[in-house]
């Protein structure tokens, strides 16, 4: 029998909205040149990326980052069942294996573009917080990493906007069980599910450190 059962906690739908909206306020602040916003967001993101790694090990089932490891024939496989005219209900709990391909992808890519800016200068006025660090040179370097792969992340965005509008043409709807965390599945399949407030407060733990040891100068001048 099928019903509607819980996939996704509060914390990791939370986290995928946030994470969205946080990269649309990095490229528009940093191509307006809004510095201090810029920065500001990016530890709000920064914040949450730590979070949603430590979610992964502690927390739900479909959240697990074990469950985002899938052999390359998975994947494979997954791409070519979607060339036939029809599909089966979907009865993947969580990511399927190309689409948990693309949320380690996102992983990478965030995490090289949150490490960067923490070392990225203009040479002007604006500078992370560990510029001070290292040498001008490494700084410039990292500074032109990350804006490469901010271009890469908006590349693997609009990989990810393609892939939702594919399933959607195959009748798999990815975006409502992000939205209210459900899914009709068998009953049998449900995860184990945990409160997604204990992520929140995770969170909440996760960047009160990191407003403390570099947000706060930031913050507090823009209020």
């Amino acid at each position: 029998m099928s019903t509607k059962i819980t996939i996704w906690d509060s914390f990791i739908r939370g986290y995928h909205w946030l994470q969205a909206i946080s990269i649309a306020g990095l490229w528009y602040t940093g191509t307006e040149g809004l510095m201090d916003w810029h920065f500001s967001i990016a530890y709000g993101l920064l914040a949450l990326l730590v979070t949603r790694l430590i979610w992964g090990v502690l927390g739900s089932e479909t959240a697990k980052l074990s469950r985002l490891f899938h052999p390359p024939r998975a994947v494979i496989q997954h791409l070519g069942e979607l060339h036939q005219p029809t599909i089966s209900h979907d009865n993947t709990v969580g990511h399927n294996a190309a689409g948990s391909y693309m949320v380690l992808g996102f992983f990478v890519l965030l995490t090289i573009q949150l490490t960067t800016g923490l070392f990225a200068t203009d040479d002007i006025i604006s500078e992370g917080p560990l510029a001070m660090h290292i040498s001008g040179e490494l700084s410039s370097r990292l500074t032109d990493l990350h804006g490469l792969n901010f271009d890469f992340l908006l590349g693997a965005i609009g990989l990810h906007l393609a892939a939702i509008l594919l399933y959607r043409l195959k009748s798999i709807d990815l975006v409502s069980p992000m939205l209210h965390g459900k899914k009709v599945l068998p009953e049998h399949a449900a995860p184990k599910m945990l409160n997604g407030v204990i992520g929140w407060g995770i969170f909440v733990a996760v960047a009160t450190g990191v407003y403390f040891l570099w947000a706060k100068d930031v913050v507090i001048y823009l209020l």
